[in-house]
């Protein structure tokens, strides 16, 4: 299932990379689309499974923060 996070916290290349690495590594089921430095988003497919929880914290853990999911 395709979703849209709305991340606020990047400021730059290196944080959308880390964000990348974050999210597809450290969460099976994810795979990123795109993700969007000036448009503060990430569209990732993903398990209906996954915990949102698990995403959250996964997010924070870089000092970034998870605004908002919105289904595509």
């Amino acid at each position: 299932m395709k979703k849209k996070l709305l991340i606020d916290g990047m400021s730059c290349n290196h944080c959308v990379n880390h964000l990348n690495t974050a999210l597809t590594e450290d969460i099976k089921g994810v795979e990123v689309i795109e993700i969007s430095l000036e448009n503060k988003y990430a569209i990732v497919d993903m398990n209906d499974d996954i915990d949102i929880t698990k995403l959250k914290e996964v997010i924070e853990e870089l000092d970034l923060e998870l605004k908002d999911i919105i289904e595509l």
